[in-house]
């Protein structure tokens, strides 16, 4: 304690406030007369190792890189405001730049050769940049079109491009979602107007697998594309002659009822059908067939497209009889019967009917379809040979085989004796 007093006293203490004080009185007049400042300053971004990603097969895909810098520096004013961006440097280095796509590259903090200057802060601090390596693809082309662009009754046989592919280049990650070249055809030819084989030069339009079109950024390429077609003519054919008596004619084909045909549009234009001519039917008992090569019907100029023979058929089928069972009693109509006043008695019970016809229509056929009748208007007493008739049967379809007749004996109705109370009336049916 009393050496503190005693330095307190000291000439030695009193030196040191008295430095301490000078000291921070130049201080002082230091910061009024030259004060600390800010500045900022945009300095050149320099670019370390450009070449490297070049060496990996990496190209820029148009990334912005800065040429400058905003740096923000403080010091005195003497030392700041003599500052210029000669004496600042700042980089950032591409050898980061290491594989396709995008990659953050950090701006180191700039440095500054001259003493007294802080660097504060700095804009940006960092870039992004994209890379990506040249690639080349084949890409298919498409044509598109729909039959709005053909003449009545043609038909596209086929359609081509040439090239049907393209090779292309571009960056590996674009290219690589090209889906196709389109050359659409509906944009270029007017509907109706294709009669005849076509060759033109048309743009390709280019398609990301997205469906988005990206022609634009592509150059442009022409397609030449060949369209071949045809006309599509009715064969016709007519048939003649009566089958065997047995027989009839239960249909009619063809192999072909239309063949496309190739030739020059003015030639195609006055072919409207192919005339095969008439079948002869006239007597058969199987199937008619007949061949034809149409190339013998064509004029000169014109072919036929894969189809050049043809084929007409007759089938020829035997009619069917069936056998019918007709019961007197069940299913034969009697009109002019009167049973108050006669009694009948028929020589059969039933019939056999044999019908001829089609199969498939004496399938469908019933004996009450038939309409079996034995007529009795105006009959009195007496014995009668009558022919049982068919009322309702199509004689277009159907052919009674036979004929059938059956006696019958009409006699007077006597009313039988009962007794008294008992009732005596004429019967309503009987034979």
């Amino acid at each position: 304690m009393i050496k503190i007093k005693n330095f307190l006293k000291s000439k030695t203490f009193y030196i040191i406030i008295s430095a301490l004080l000078g000291i921070m009185t130049w201080l002082l007049v230091l910061n009024y007369t030259n004060p600390t400042e800010n500045r900022s300053l945009d300095i050149p971004l320099n670019i370390l190792n450009v070449n490297t990603p070049a060496t990996l097969g990496l190209s820029d895909r148009d990334s912005s890189v800065p040429n400058t810098i905003t740096v923000k520096a403080s010091g005195r004013a003497d030392i700041i405001g003599n500052l210029t961006a000669s004496d600042l440097y700042a980089a950032v280095d591409f050898a980061k730049i290491t594989a396709s796509g995008k990659t953050t590259l950090k701006i180191k903090e700039p440095e500054c050769n001259r003493l007294g200057i802080k660097i504060e802060d700095y804009y940006p601090k960092t870039i992004d940049v994209v890379y990506d390596k040249i690639s080349h693809a084949n890409v298919d082309v498409v044509v598109e079109y729909d039959d709005s662009l053909l003449a009545e009754n043609f038909e596209i046989l086929s359609v081509t491009a040439e090239p049907g592919t393209v090779q292309i280049s571009g960056f590996e990650s674009e290219i690589a979602n090209i889906d196709c070249i389109k050359v659409k055809l509906n944009e270029s030819l007017t509907a109706g107007s294709i009669d005849s084989d076509k060759s033109g030069s048309f743009l390709g339009h280019y398609y990301l697998k997205s469906g988005e079109e990206v022609t634009a950024d592509y150059e442009k390429e022409k397609i030449t594309v060949k369209i071949e077609v045809a006309k599509k003519v009715p064969v016709t054919y007519s048939v003649s002659g009566i089958p065997h008596n047995d027989y009839y004619l239960s249909k009619t084909g063809i192999t072909s009822d239309a063949v496309l045909l190739c030739g020059a549009a003015s030639d195609l234009r006055n072919i409207n059908k192919i005339e095969l001519g008439t079948i002869d039917i006239s007597g058969a008992s199987a199937n008619v067939i007949k061949n034809f090569d149409i190339t013998g019907y064509l004029p000169a100029g014109i072919t036929a497209y894969q189809t050049t023979d043809v084929s007409v058929s007759a089938e020829i089928l035997k009619y069917q009889i069936k056998n019918f069972e007709v019961d007197i009693s069940n299913s034969v109509s009697t009109p002019g019967k009167n049973p108050r006043e006669f009694t009948y008695e028929f020589s059969v019970e039933k019939f056999t009917v044999a019908i001829k016809g089609k199969a498939a229509d004496l399938a469908n056929l019933s004996v009450s379809s038939l309409g079996p009748t034995i007529d009795l208007t105006d009959r009195g007493v007496g014995e009668y040979i009558l022919p049982l008739e068919f009322a309702d049967i199509d004689s277009n379809k159907f052919t009674v085989i036979g004929e059938y007749v059956c006696s019958v004996k009409i006699a007077e109705y006597i009313a039988p004796t009962g007794n008294p109370g008992e009732n005596t009336a004429a019967p309503t049916g009987g034979i």
